[in-house]
């Protein structure tokens, strides 16, 4: 159960980096390569973030869970558990305040599709923007702590 635990631990906060890298880049693309009117790129605000936002609860707290249940110390040490614990933990709670106080509000100023995006729309959207790169630097540590060998272990290879 540990070694399972710890494969769901580390391929989840894994996943979930390049979930959300791939994100980032397919979003810049659609609103930078053109094509688009203003009320369509409104629209996938509307469409694509509540997939984001679940897929990464989904993933974070399934790594949290895992690294919880995770107690192997053979591969991975006490601290680094703790570190992972935390980091996630602060991931989900980052998530919530994003969803609830920065990606509701920018949502509502993107209502109705095509509207004028004002000065508050643009502090939101840079405010999601800099707490998603929290989220993210968050995780990749979760993820490093997960990853990185043992040092008994690459001592002994």
């Amino acid at each position: 159960m540990p070694h399972a635990a710890l494969f769901v631990a580390r391929f989840c906060s894994s996943a979930w980096i390049g979930a959300a890298v791939l994100f980032v880049i397919v979003g810049i693309l659609e609103v930078t390569r053109g094509g688009f009117d203003a009320a369509t790129k409104d629209m996938l605000v509307a469409l694509r973030f509540p997939a984001f936002y679940l897929t990464g609860a989904t993933l974070i707290g399934a790594a949290w869970l895992a690294t919880c249940l995770a107690r192997d110390r053979s591969e991975l040490s006490q601290r680094r558990q703790m570190i992972a614990i935390c980091s996630l933990l602060a991931v989900l709670a980052v998530m919530v305040l994003d969803y609830a106080f920065i990606y509701q509000p920018l949502l509502a100023r993107v209502t109705p599709p095509g509207v004028e995006k004002t000065a508050a729309f643009k502090q939101y959207h840079n405010a999601s923007k800099y707490v998603n790169l929290l989220g993210l630097a968050l995780t990749l540590i979760a993820s490093v702590s997960l990853n990185w060998p043992r040092a008994k272990a690459r001592a002994e290879r």
